[in-house]
């Protein structure tokens, strides 16, 4: 028990917490690029269970499945992506025992996947390109090499002898023949990548995306761009269609679309889900989104799409079991990183009817459970109050706190006009905690609410649309969306980058570059260029120079957290000022009016 630890090792642990650089529980919102420690797998083994057999289906007939995995905020959506990644670990050491035992002869060996991330929010631009970078990333450098090998084994281009080299263009007609059409490019660059020496650095360019000149274009005879949605929905295919594994593919918050420009956004987004499921072979399609927003999507969705869904799971709440055991698991894991044996007591500093209490008030929401523990260890550690303090008070600390998922779980109400719903819709997810990935597609989408939001309170004539495309010459050319106000019209454009806290570098020049081409083109009067904070180069400011209709705006990773974060509630600074650029007349900005934080604010 709590009061049989001596003082001396009650002092030493206190010390140890109090001085640790990280306290336990810190992190109660789950990121997709950050694995959690502690996994409590009850509340969420049945659809553990039913993701596993629909990967066994898929393995034995190559069709793709979509799964929708429902849950409110907080309840674990993100964390159940790691659950998957370590029995994908597991797998993998369950294959490799299998082969060397050679129990493949008897049938028993465990079918090969892996699992692939798809952070939010993509909003609706370059979704396929997104898929296909995510894609590229979690399976390694090596995945082009092994597609394009076994291809090329199968077109008949292996060496068959010292001096009989294969003829690359025979190669490319035998692939070509399989994949005709809008396949062709990825045909040619995959045969030039595995049998050209001297083309083989181009060739992986154009495979990893990345923007070619018109005569390196040419060098490789290739009109088309990977960014185009067809080219990368064929890339994506041919992969899928080599690769003797099935590919979870985890769509985090699949509501992040609506959250950042409404129904617009969501429907596409959902097209192209659709397209995955249609057209690509060896999928599992989880996605996982916000129960209170999930009849939303469903009337969002067209008929043929919900017709094919698997039945949507509901992720459970912790039991007050699960969450005595996830808290002393977690209390374990600290004890350990500072090198200590954990106390007798594995509750401490805490116990039992404090854990008791902190359920009450969660219902065993996970993420709202975390918080309330971290509250608790903090008036303990900061000697606020003793445990048997913390017992007299704690129901009213608990009851004073912000009720868990307040307005998460209110009830949407279908049958009240259009407006309202979606109204409500917005304060759910303006209220909702969720990971933030600051990339070129949140920082688009968000950037446009941004200007709808200032345009409508200003009452500004104006219109926007997302992936704006145009040609230049023979070669369709995509900007991240285009703005329509008085009687001007705005590209916005944005490199294709990984993160904004590192120069954009040649990626800045080619986004420069495709607003140029657009003004030149007549298609747009002036552009609107966001790139990372420090983003150089002589090319790249060079063409900014000479293109004074360019506006350039710079931001980092925390200053686009924030303009995401703020998306449906009330513009930063920095989106103000971007809607300023087209709307001159707004004024300067005006912060919102600051809100008396609650108790369970304050303490975070």
């Amino acid at each position: 028990m709590y009061s049989e630890l001596s003082d001396d090792d009650k002092a030493m642990y206190l010390d140890v917490l109090r001085e640790a650089p990280i306290m336990p529980f810190s992190n109660f919102v789950s990121r997709g690029d950050i694995p959690d420690k502690v996994d409590i797998a009850r509340p969420r083994s049945y659809i553990d269970r039913e993701v596993f057999r629909l990967v066994q289906q898929t393995s034995r007939d190559r069709s793709s499945r979509l799964i929708p995995v429902l849950g409110s905020a907080g309840s674990g959506k993100t964390h159940a992506y790691h659950s998957f990644k370590d029995k994908e670990r597991e797998n993998k050491k369950k294959l490799e025992q299998s082969q060397e035992v050679q129990e493949i002869e008897v049938g028993v060996l465990p079918v090969d996947w892996t699992i692939v991330y798809v952070p939010s929010p993509p909003a609706s631009i370059r979704v396929l390109l997104h898929v296909y970078t995510c894609i590229i990333e979690e399976l390694g450098a090596g995945l082009l090499d092994t597609v394009s090998e076994r291809l090329i084994k199968k077109w008949g281009g292996e060496k068959k002898g010292l001096f009989q080299k294969p003829k690359i263009d025979e190669v490319i007609q035998v692939g070509i023949r399989e994949f005709p059409g809008v396949f062709a490019d990825c045909v040619k660059a995959l045969v030039t990548y595995q049998l050209d020496k001297n083309k083989k650095a181009l060739a992986e360019r154009w495979l990893l995306g990345e923007d070619l000149e018109d005569d390196e274009l040419n060098e490789l005879g290739i009109n088309s761009v990977v960014e185009e949605d067809d080219v990368c929905l064929a890339l994506i295919k041919i992969i899928t269609e080599n690769l003797d594994k099935v590919l979870i593919l985890y769509f985090d918050e699949l509501e992040s679309p609506y959250r950042m420009l409404g129904e617009v956004a969501e429907r596409k987004f959902l097209e192209i889900l659709k397209r995955l499921y249609n057209e690509v072979k060896g999928l599992v399609i989880t996605i996982a989104v916000l129960k209170e927003i999930w009849p939303r999507i469903i009337e969002i969705a067209d008929a043929p799409l919900r017709s094919r869904m698997e039945p949507e799971q509901e992720l459970k709440p912790f039991s007050l079991n699960d969450l005595k055991i996830f808290f002393s698991k977690s209390m374990e894991s600290f004890w350990e990183d500072n090198n200590l044996n954990p106390p007798l007591y594995p509750l401490f500093p805490l116990n039992e009817k404090l854990i008791e209490m902190i359920y009450e008030k969660t219902k065993g929401n996970p993420r709202n459970s975390i918080k309330l523990c971290r509250r608790f260890i903090d008036k303990v550690v900061m000697e606020e109050m003793t445990v048997e303090e913390l017992l007299e008070v704690g129901a009213d600390i608990v009851a004073t706190a912000r009720p868990p998922s307040e307005v998460e779980e209110e009830a949407i109400d279908f049958s009240k006009p259009r407006e309202v719903i979606k109204k409500t819709i917005e304060d759910i997810l303006a209220e909702e905690e969720y990971s933030i990935d600051v990339n070129p597609q949140s920082v688009a989408g968000a950037t446009l609410k941004c200007i709808n939001m200032v345009g409508d309170n200003k009452g500004k004539k104006h219109k926007t649309q997302m992936e704006f495309k145009f040609k230049m010459g023979k070669r369709a050319q995509t900007l991240a969306a285009l703005i329509e106000a008085e009687g001007r019209k705005w590209g916005l454009e944005i490199p294709s980058i990984k993160t904004f806290d590192r120069s954009a570098g040649v990626a800045g020049y080619y986004a420069a570059k495709r607003l140029k081409d657009a003004i030149t083109e007549k298609v747009i009067d002036y552009g609107i260029l966001i790139v990372p904070t420090g983003t150089g180069g002589a090319k790249y400011e060079m063409i900014l120079k000479g293109n004074p209709d360019i506006h350039r705006v710079e931001l980092d990773n925390e200053i686009g957290e924030e303009l995401i974060k703020n998306a449906l509630k009330y513009p930063t600074e920095k989106g103000w000022n971007i809607a300023k650029i087209i709307f001159k007349d707004i004024g300067d900005y005006i912060p919102p009016i600051a809100e008396e934080p609650t108790l369970d604010e304050d303490s975070e």
